[in-house]
């Protein structure tokens, strides 16, 4: 229970690295988790005093935001998030699988700010889907009808075998009689 109110007070998931920088501290995330591939998201930023965590609004002018994956690189326009003071997102679509870094320049009143961290792994959407989807029941599908139709074509060479059999076996038979 003492765990469950710590994390209601702190309403923070442990997954965000909290990097104290100067007089502020700042909490890297993802705005909706876990990340998937190709689902609109945001990089999270909160931004709260160091010193007693208090939240500082206004950052989104002052501060300028980019996304890093590997050698590529896209510049984010951070805006306040309604209802959490201090806190600030910039939408984009990760389109791939990994880690990803999250670089914050710029000031706060008068104060440089140069922070980076690397935020939660984005996952594959196969991690997520629930049932599979479409496509992929039907290449199932697809699959059993081809075994199918082989079961089926080895059934009907079988039955001409066997009946040519039955006919020779009465061929000989008779022939043995007389």
């Amino acid at each position: 229970m003492a765990v469950m109110a710590v994390l209601s007070i702190t309403g923070r998931v442990f997954a965000h690295e909290r990097i104290v920088s100067g007089d502020y501290a700042f909490v890297l995330g993802w705005l909706e988790e876990p990340p998937v591939v190709g689902l609109k998201n945001a990089a999270l930023v909160e931004v709260t005093t160091a010193q007693n965590d208090q939240p500082v609004e206004g950052a989104e002018g002052a501060l300028t935001a980019q996304v890093v994956y590997g050698d590529k690189s896209k510049e984010l326009l951070l805006r306040p998030l309604a209802g959490q003071p201090g806190t600030y997102v910039g939408d984009f679509i990760p389109t791939r699988r990994g880690t990803y870094t999250l670089k914050l320049g710029g000031t706060i009143n008068g104060q440089p700010i140069e922070v980076s961290g690397e935020i939660e792994e984005v996952g594959s959407l196969d991690s997520l889907t629930f049932p599979e989807p479409q496509a992929a029941l039907q290449k199932s599908i697809d699959a059993l009808q081809g075994e199918l139709n082989t079961t089926r074509m080895f059934a009907i060479v079988g039955a001409v075998l066997g009946a040519i059999g039955l006919v020779l076996a009465g061929v000989a038979l008779g022939r043995s009689r007389r």
